[in-house]
C-alpha cells in the first residue's frame, strides 16, 4: 500500500467514524426535543403530571444503556468486525427512535424504553468501535484522531436540533402554557408533528449509519504506520526510490520492535486493568463529570426558556453549541498531545465549574450571554469524550481497547439515574441557582481527581 493510499484510507476510516458518531450523537438533541415531547404527552394525557425534571430520566435512561453495553461493544468488534458490529449498534439506536412514533401515543415508561434506553443501548454497542479502527490507522496521534470522531458525536446536535425544530414548529410560536414557572406548547400544529418526527429522525441515521459502517476496516497485517511513512518520506528525499524504501524497511523493522516492547508494557487485559488504581480515578471522574453533563444536556433549552421565549433562537443556540461540542473534543484531544490528559481534564473540569457557577448570571443580560455561556458549557463538557478514551487507549493500551474503555463507561449507569434523581427531587427545593452549585461541586471532584492522575509513558512523561 503506497503512502498516499495508505493516508485516504486512513482517512476515510475517521470519515467514517464521524458520520456514525453524527447520528449517536442525536442523545444530546434531547435538550431540543425535550419541550415538544413534554409537551404532547401532557397536552394528549399521556402523563398530565410530567415536567421537565422529571423527563430528564429519558436521557438517563439512554446514558445507562449506553453504559451497560459499550464493553459489549468491543466484544462484538473482536468477534465480528467493525462493520457488522457497528451497523447493529447503529440500526439498534435508529429503530428505537422509529418506535418511539407508537410509544409517545401510549406511555412515558414506553418512550424511556425506545427513545431512551434502546436508544442507548445501540449507541453504546456502536460507540468505540470506529475510534479504536482508526487509531489502528494513526496510531501516533491518538487523542486527535478520538478528538476527530467524537466531534461528530457533539456535533450531531447542529444538523438535527435545526431539523427538528424546523419539522416540528416551522412558524416559531412560543410555548404558551406556564406552570410553575415552567413553559410547554399547547398548539396542535406544532404537537400533532412530534410523533412523525421520530420516523424522519430514525431513518435519517440509519441511512448515515449504514455509510459510515461501510467506510471502516480494519488496517492490513504488515501495516506500516502512516506517520513513519510521511516522515521517511520526508528526509529521503533527496535520495533515488530504491535507497529510501529499503531505510524504510529497515526503520520500519526499528519502529515494529519498539511498539511490540511498548505494546508488551501497556496491553492490560480488562481483568489487569481492574486491578489497576488509575482505573478507579478514569471510572469516577466519569462518574462525577456525567452529573453536569447529563443535567445541562437536558434542561439548557428548558432555563432559557425562564427568560428567552423565541424557539428558533433556543434551537439555533443548541446548534451552535453542538458545534462547540463537537469542536472542542478535537480540541481537548490535541491538547492531550501536545500536553498530557492530566492537563487537559485539570483546565476542562475548571472552565466548567466556572461556566456552571455564573449561568444564572445569563438570565440578567438576556440572549447574548445565555448564547455565549451555553456553548462555553458545552466546550468544557466535551473533553470527557475525547480525553477519557485517550488515557484509556494510552494508560491500558489499544488490543482491548474497547473493553476496557467500556468498562470505564460503565460509570454511566450509575451518574445518569443519580443525576435524573437529583434533578427530578431537588430542582423544586433548591431550585435553577441551586442546581448549578452542586453540579460545579461534582465538576471539582472530578478536577481533584485529574490532578492526582499520574501514569508516565515509556519516556516517563504524563500520558
Amino acid at each position: 500500500m503506497t503512502c498516499v493510499s495508505k493516508r485516504w484510507r486512513a482517512y476515510s476510516v475517521v470519515l467514517g467514524g464521524v458520520l456514525i458518531h453524527l447520528t449517536l450523537g442525536t442523545i444530546y438533541t434531547f435538550g431540543n426535543m425535550t419541550p415538544y415531547m413534554t409537551s404532547y404527552m401532557k397536552k394528549h394525557k399521556i402523563d398530565e403530571t410530567l415536567n421537565y425534571a422529571e423527563s430528564t430520566w429519558i436521557m438517563s435512561l439512554a446514558a445507562m444503556g449506553q453504559g451497560t453495553s459499550m464493553f459489549l461493544g468491543g466484544m462484538l468488534y473482536k468477534a465480528l468486525g467493525p462493520k457488522l458490529s457497528t451497523l447493529i449498534g447503529g440500526w439498534l439506536a435508529s429503530a428505537g427512535v422509529a418506535l418511539t412514533f407508537f410509544t409517545i401515543k401510549s406511555s412515558f415508561y414506553w418512550t424511556l424504553f425506545t427513545y431512551g434506553f434502546m436508544f442507548g443501548i445501540g449507541v453504546g454497542l456502536a460507540y468505540a468501535t470506529p475510534m479504536g479502527c482508526a487509531m489502528k490507522w494513526l496510531p501516533h496521534k491518538e487523542g486527535l484522531v478520538n478528538g476527530c470522531v467524537v466531534a461528530g458525536f457533539g456535533g450531531g446536535a447542529f444538523i438535527f436540533d435545526q431539523i427538528q425544530t424546523a419539522f416540528i414548529n416551522p412558524d416559531n410560536q412560543k410555548a404558551d402554557l406556564n406552570v410553575d414557572g415552567e413553559k410547554y406548547f399547547t398548539q396542535d400544529s406544532i404537537l400533532d408533528r412530534v410523533p412523525h418526527s421520530f420516523l424522519l429522525l430514525g431513518g435519517c441515521y440509519a441511512a448515515m449509519q449504514f455509510i459510515g459502517s461501510m467506510l471502516l476496516q480494519e488496517p492490513p497485517e504488515q501495516y506500516r504506520p502512516l506517520l513513519n511513512c510521511e516522515e521517511v518520506g520526508e528526509k529521503k528525499s533527496g535520495k533515488n526510490n530504491d535507497e529510501a524504501a529499503a531505510m524504510l524497511d529497515d526503520e520500519s523493522i526499528g519502529d515494529k520492535e519498539n511498539e511490540s516492547s511498548d505494546s508488551e508494557e501497556r496491553n492490560f487485559s480488562p481483568r489487569e486493568t481492574l486491578r489497576q488504581s488509575e482505573f478507579y480515578k478514569l471510572w469516577f471522574i466519569y462518574l462525577f463529570n456525567g452529573q453536569g453533563i447529563s443535567f445541562i444536556s437536558s434542561l439548557y433549552k428548558a432555563f432559557g426558556q425562564t427568560f428567552i421565549s423565541d424557539d428558533y433562537f433556543l434551537a439555533v443556540v443548541g446548534s451552535l453549541s453542538a458545534v462547540c461540542n463537537g469542536g472542542g473534543r478535537i480540541m481537548w484531544g490535541a491538547l492531550a498531545d501536545k500536553f498530557s490528559f492530566k492537563t487537559a481534564m485539570v483546565f476542562s473540569t475548571g472552565l466548567f465549574s466556572f461556566f456552571i457557577l455564573s449561568f444564572e448570571l445569563t438570565s440578567l443580560v438576556g440572549k447574548p450571554l445565555y448564547l455565549i455561556w451555553v456553548c462555553c458549557l458545552f466546550l468544557s463538557f466535551s473533553g470527557n469524550f475525547s480525553l477519557l478514551p485517550t488515557a484509556t487507549a494510552r494508560a491500558f493500551g489499544k488490543v482491548h481497547y474497547g473493553v476496557n474503555y467500556g468498562m470505564v463507561f460503565t460509570a454511566s449507569v450509575i451518574s445518569s439515574p443519580v443525576s435524573a434523581l437529583l434533578t427530578s427531587k431537588l430542582k423544586a427545593v433548591i431550585h435553577w441557582y441551586g442546581m448549578f452549585y452542586m453540579v460545579a461541586f461534582f465538576s471539582f471532584l472530578s478536577m481533584c481527581l485529574a490532578w492526582s492522575f499520574n501514569v508516565k509513558d515509556s519516556r516517563g512523561k504524563d500520558i
